[in-house]
């Protein structure tokens, strides 16, 4: 076998394997469709569906997504031989998630009813997890960006990367808290969800530290991923107050309105967005002024 071939097997195994782990939590319940409030037929006996198709599933489908995505994305990233075929990862992880979609929207489209509302229904959750591939893709190939190589000679990551690896931590959160609902569904979470939600933020300002703001190009990727870090957590609460309600679900011309209040509600509340965003405004501060002061010694 060539080496090239080899070597983007070895890539699009690689994308196949971090999607795998990403969707771990969903397949070690079973995997069976949830049930759905306006299926056709008898629902005692769910059918197998690779993701969960619901509307309260949408924010852990696009966690598993993004994070099975971003991690392939960063071990590529030093991996020198899969680096340089790293849209081969993007690829394979990308092809996993789009049979995944694919499979459980056809085993739930064929359950539902054939009304309207089902279909108006099917059409919304379709559209949520089409975003998901999508921001899963960019996570992925942003993550990817970043080479071992270059960073032990110029000590600095991508600008790029950081806005990938900012993806990656703020969907980590909400994907490890799958696990003690999975394994623990009875149990008391709420000391791991503190330091879950600790652990995203100092993610990102660790990352910011790793690229830097000493051009143009940095500050904006600096400023750009605590952005990110404060609007998306607020964009979530917003959509999953719009979908978690069977109230707005039928009443689809008040959901935005509904959505935008909740939205600039999370935005500004200061035990929520505002102290991630501060969290890692920190760890970015003292982790450069760290940096910066130990290179300058290194260069007396």
């Amino acid at each position: 076998m060539r080496a090239s071939t080899k070597s983007r097997m070895s890539a699009v195994a690689l994308g196949v394997a971090g999607a795998s782990v990403g969707l771990l939590p969903w397949w070690i319940t079973g995997a069976r469709l949830p049930l759905q409030n306006l299926w056709g037929t008898d629902s005692l006996d769910m059918p197998f569906a690779l993701v969960p198709f619901s509307q309260y599933y949408v924010h852990a489908v696009a966690a598993m997504f993004i994070v099975g995505g971003g991690l392939a994305g960063l071990i590529a990233a030093f991996a020198p031989a899969i680096r340089a075929r790293r849209w081969w990862v993007v690829l394979g992880g990308s092809a996993v998630q789009l049979i995944a979609v694919l499979q459980s929207s056809v085993v739930t489209l064929l359950g539902l009813r054939g009304d309207t509302e089902s279909q108006l229904y099917f059409g919304v959750i379709l559209l949520m997890l089409v975003l998901s591939l999508l921001a899963a893709f960019a996570t992925c190939a942003l993550c990817s960006v970043a080479s071992g190589a270059e960073l032990a000679r110029t000590g600095w990551a991508s600008p790029a990367w950081l806005i990938g690896v900012a993806m990656f931590a703020i969907f980590l959160g909400v994907w490890l808290m799958q696990w003690p609902m999975v394994l623990a569904p009875n149990g008391d979470h709420y000391a791991f969800g503190i330091v879950v939600s600790w652990l995203s933020p100092i993610l990102v300002g660790l990352a910011i530290v790793a690229v830097g703001v000493h051009t143009i190009g940095r500050i904006a990727a600096a400023i750009a991923a605590l952005l990110l870090l404060w609007i998306v957590p607020a964009a979530l609460t917003a959509t999953g107050a719009v979908l978690g309600s069977r109230v707005m679900l039928n009443d689809w011309r008040s959901a935005p309105e509904y959505a935008l209040m909740v939205f600039r509600e999370a935005l500004f509340m200061v035990d929520f967005s505002l102290r991630a965003v501060i969290i890692a405004a920190v760890v970015a501060v003292i982790g450069l002024a760290l940096r910066y002061v130990l290179r300058g010694r290194a260069g007396r």
